[in-house]
């Protein structure tokens, strides 16, 4: 298939290598790696975004914004995940496309989206799903799709050896960066080799933005901006990954490469997290206001309390490494859901229809992720037949 991507946000210069320089968020990064994964496959893919010069990077065809007059593609993937979220520069561009596509990456819908017509509207989650179907927003043609890690994230997990009294932070400050902060402090008061390694900051969501170095202390050690492939060696040394915060996350890339580094997670059960995360078995979920002090006590004393449990901490930590999906497998979804969107009755072999979904009856496609509703777009890692 031909398959270009169009995301018209102008708040960060980048291209296909900029994760691997720098840090980014979670949009750019599903654009850019699933982008791989496609071409990987034998695609024709074409990214056209804010990057400085046209270049192939990883099989991929990178565009800049204003060269782009006409799209013609098998499949138009559209994409808008910051700065002013808004779609509306499409409006004025011919498009030939067989299939659009809508991939949303939280509950902020890019403007002037209806009126481009999509064919489907890939969300990052079940939490997402939910609140569109909820809200009015979009009621049909949902369709789950995660975001995933690359292979390297599971490489090294042996070495270094990992300290069990490194915890880590490495998201926007708004996320939870003041929570993670007061547990680090309760916890390097019981045991000073406690210590929370920041990374991220708040250059992560625009390079225009000045970086905010919080005060130095004893128990916090500020690491800035690195690249993924860095960010993931720092997973795979530290212990816990602390992400209690009141924003409901509408996926949590952070968590899933954590999980895929070893690295455990404790989070608040907000947005999707509950969906990656079952506590106790692949992970910790905090329950209360992360900026009670009642809440912070508790995750503390959670961590102080499993470090006591070696063997436990084991079982844990091989669930979560088994729970992320890696962006070859996503591509994979993506490429099976594609052709049974544009030509269904020759794809009625993914229909499961012994496996309908729970939610509303409706026949399943089994992909390679598990078993997605062609009804409301539920999705399901295993079958739960009706």
């Amino acid at each position: 298939m031909q398959i270009a991507i169009y995301c018209p946000d102008r708040h960060f210069l980048y291209d296909g290598a900029t994760p691997d320089r720098t840090g980014v968020g979670g949009g750019l990064t599903v654009r850019i790696r699933i982008a791989a994964a496609l071409a990987a496959r034998g695609h024709r893919v074409s990214v056209i975004c804010n990057c400085a010069r046209q270049a192939v990077l990883g099989r991929v065809l990178y565009r800049p914004l204003d060269t782009v007059d006409r799209i013609q593609a098998d499949v138009l993937v559209m994409h808008s995940s910051g700065g002013a979220i808004d779609l509306s520069p499409l409006l004025s561009i011919p498009i030939e496309a067989q299939a659009r596509i809508f991939l949303l990456s939280g509950l902020d819908v890019a403007k002037k989206v209806h009126e481009l017509n999509p064919d489907a509207i890939y969300v990052c989650s079940n939490f997402i799903r939910t609140e569109m179907l909820r809200s009015g927003t979009f009621t049909r043609n949902l369709f789950v799709t995660h975001y995933g890690v690359n292979r390297w994230n599971w490489r090294g997990l042996l070495s270094p050896p990992r300290d069990p009294h490194r915890l880590i932070y490495s998201s926007h400050p708004s996320k939870g960066f003041d929570a993670a902060r007061e547990i680090a402090r309760r916890l390097h008061a019981h045991a000073h080799r406690f210590r929370l390694h920041y990374f991220g900051g708040s250059k992560l969501w625009g390079a225009a933005v000045p970086e905010e170095v919080p005060p130095s202390e004893p128990c916090l050690v500020y690491g800035g901006l690195i690249n993924q492939q860095a960010l993931a060696a720092q997973y795979k040394r530290s212990a816990f990954l602390l992400q209690l915060q009141t924003r409901r996350e509408p996926f949590g890339i952070i968590v899933v490469e954590a999980m895929a580094a070893g690295c455990l997670v404790l989070a608040s059960p907000v947005g999707a997290f509950p969906e990656l995360i079952q506590h106790g078995e692949n992970g910790f979920l905090v329950d209360g206001d992360p900026s009670h002090s009642e809440t912070l006590d508790r995750a503390a004393e959670l961590i102080r309390d499993v470090c006591q449990k070696p063997a436990l901490l084991r079982q844990i930590r091989r669930r979560a490494l088994a729970t992320p999906f890696n962006w070859d497998t996503l591509a994979q979804v993506w490429e099976s859901h594609l052709h049974w969107l544009m030509d269904p009755k020759g794809s009625q072999n993914l229909q499961a229809d012994w496996a309908r979904c729970l939610e509303c009856g409706a026949v399943t496609l089994s992909l390679a992720d598990g078993y997605h509703c062609t009804g409301c777009g539920y999705f399901a890692r295993h079958a739960r037949a009706k």
